[in-house]
């Protein structure tokens, strides 16, 4: 299972408890979108699965980082191109 969690300006957060719609409405797409293009992302000798952060200042201002075994950073990052 793909782990996405959030980290806005230093600060773990979490979308379904941010009060904004909208803001609510981004993350949820951002999670749902890395989770359909990562969930066969599988490291091939232990089937560990990318944990990925996404982080920035603001929530206009993202990166996705992923953290794994090399391979599978490796076939993350090919999935995310």
């Amino acid at each position: 299972m793909i782990n996405v969690s959030f980290e806005i300006n230093g600060r773990k957060v979490r979308p379904d408890r941010i009060a904004s719609e909208m803001e609510k409405a981004m993350l949820n797409g951002i999670k749902k979108d890395l989770t359909q293009k990562l969930r066969k992302v599988r490291d091939p000798i232990t089937g560990e699965h990318p944990k990925v952060t996404v982080r920035g200042r603001s929530i206009d201002k993202l990166d996705v980082e992923v953290e794994g075994s090399e391979r599978v950073i490796k076939l993350a990052k090919q999935k995310l191109r």
